[in-house]
């Protein structure tokens, strides 16, 4: 991908693309956060199933009955539920995005495990979600970039000034920007939808049908 020259009604340019995503600690915190439920979870799923397991085989082997069996099973499902959202966790930190590019023909995502998502300015499938929420104690909103086109790459937290790149790139390549508020003051959370315009119906003529006898 080329930058292009910058300006106003141009997309911003750098000649190694400019850079969207916010760097500093609290993009760190924000994945910490993020990921805070699935810790939590796989502990408890896989400790209470392991103590579930280790009760049930007790009364398994003492007074063998159906529900033995039942917490037996009960057991094993949790803990392989734990299994479950540990693999998650590992995967959406594989796919988190580290880097956020702008060109001139597209966006770019650079992933923690070295995946590239692009999207072209032009692609008809095109769409992103934008949140910009404020945050107690913070003067600048925290602004996430929701990847439509692929549901397993995570949220990518954008810096306010390359939000603004990227919303001035989306308006002059001729995408939809479409803002909803949840409410009339500044500091309501509000969010922004980035797509492609809807394809254009080209109206189809029908020929006229010639009538016998007529000129």
């Amino acid at each position: 991908m080329v930058a292009e020259a910058p300006g106003r009604s141009n997309p911003p340019s750098e000649e190694a693309g400019i850079p969207l995503a916010r760097s500093d600690s609290d993009s760190e915190n924000l994945r910490r956060r993020m990921e805070l439920p699935g810790h939590v979870g796989r502990y408890v799923l896989v400790m209470l199933g392991g103590v579930i397991l280790a009760a049930s085989a007790g009364l398994w082997f003492t007074h063998p009955s159906a529900v033995a069996d039942a917490l037996l099973v009960f057991g094993l499902v949790l803990a392989v539920l734990g299994v479950v959202q540990h693999l998650l966790l590992v995967r959406g930190r594989a796919h988190w995005p580290d880097q956020a590019f702008l060109w001139s023909d597209g966006l770019e995502l650079v992933l923690h495990n070295g995946e590239i998502r692009a999207a072209p300015w032009n692609d008809p499938k095109f769409v992103l979600d934008v949140y910009c929420r404020p945050v107690r104690g913070v003067s600048d909103d925290e602004i996430l970039l929701v990847w439509k086109m692929d549901a397993r790459v995570p949220p990518c937290q954008l810096s306010v000034v390359g939000f603004d790149q990227l919303r001035m790139a989306a308006t002059a390549h001729g995408l939809d920007v479409i803002e909803f508020r949840t409410g009339n003051r500044r500091r309501d959370m509000h969010a922004y939808e980035i797509r492609a315009p809807p394809a254009s119906t080209a109206s189809v003529t029908t020929p006229a049908r010639s009538v016998p006898g007529e000129a």
